[in-house]
């Protein structure tokens, strides 16, 4: 697995977030050499900070949603293309709505005709958050989900939804090799302290001497995965021959009130 991307070009759309920060290390660990595609909306410049000295490291800061006929423009050869552009926390998607449908729509369709003009491989971070309010626990890649189209959280769920359906359109209609991946709840360094997320709240709390913030009785589930083992299964997709959907997360759940007690 160390040298399978070995000499690629790969396209990082979100690069600066995240998962998409954590990802372009990997790739650069493993010989690729990275173009970071970010608005910074909200991604940081500081996730990428150690990497803008990187020769095999190149940053391109434009928006992908902004409406187009040509695919965001980066020069010569790309291999690989990695969709990670999206707001991903409630905060950031509650904050942005129409720029995240946008994105979704717009964004992953710009950057698909990218992956088809360069004839790139192409992965798509699609969410958990398709499957709506599930009736089915854990939710299998057959599961259509309990969706609430016009609901608050509907911006980021149907963005996601969209953009599953046109990655499927250009596998289907012009034979792009592409790929989906569901991620599930997913920590660890770079998070931001306030995005609302159970981990990186209680973690702040705690670390300020705060009491945690558990709503109810804290029986409400999670299964987190660890943003190096998202990474690991995201690069594992990208190298096999599934096109997917397939979810990438940690299938052992954890009440809410465990997570606080562990913190």
């Amino acid at each position: 697995m160390s040298t399978e991307f070995s000499d690629l070009r790969a396209v990082v759309t979100g690069g600066a977030g995240f998962v998409g920060s954590h990802l372009c290390e990997e790739l650069l660990s493993r010989g690729a050499s990275v173009v970071c595609i970010d608005n910074f909306s909200t991604g940081r410049r500081r996730n990428i900070g150690s990497l803008l000295a990187d020769p095999s490291f190149e940053l391109l800061e434009l928006d992908i949603s902004q409406p187009s006929n040509d695919p965001p423009g980066v020069d010569g050869r790309v291999d690989l293309v990695f969709n990670l552009a999206s707001p991903a926390s409630p905060k950031d998607y509650f904050a942005l709505p129409l720029e995240t449908l946008a994105v979704g729509s717009i964004g992953t369709t710009r950057v698909l005709e990218l992956a088809y003009s360069k004839g790139a491989k192409f992965l798509h971070a699609s969410t958990s958050e398709v499957y709506g309010d599930p009736k089915e626990h854990p939710q299998r890649e057959g599961y259509w989900g309990n969706v609430n189209p016009v609901g608050p959280r509907s911006v980021y769920d149907e963005a996601k939804r969209f953009s599953e359906a046109v990655v499927s359109s250009y596998r289907r209609e012009r034979g792009l090799d592409a790929k989906l991946v569901r991620i599930f709840n997913t920590y660890g360094p770079r998070m931001k302290p306030d995005d609302g997320r159970v981990v990186s709240t209680f973690i702040h709390q705690a670390i300020a001497g705060r009491p945690l913030t558990v709503f109810g009785e804290g029986s409400q589930t999670r299964s987190l995965c660890f943003v190096d083992d998202l990474v690991a299964g995201i690069l594992a997709m990208m190298g096999s021959g599934e096109g997917g959907p397939v979810n990438l997360g940690n299938p052992d759940e954890r009440t809410i009130l465990e997570i606080a007690k562990f913190v």
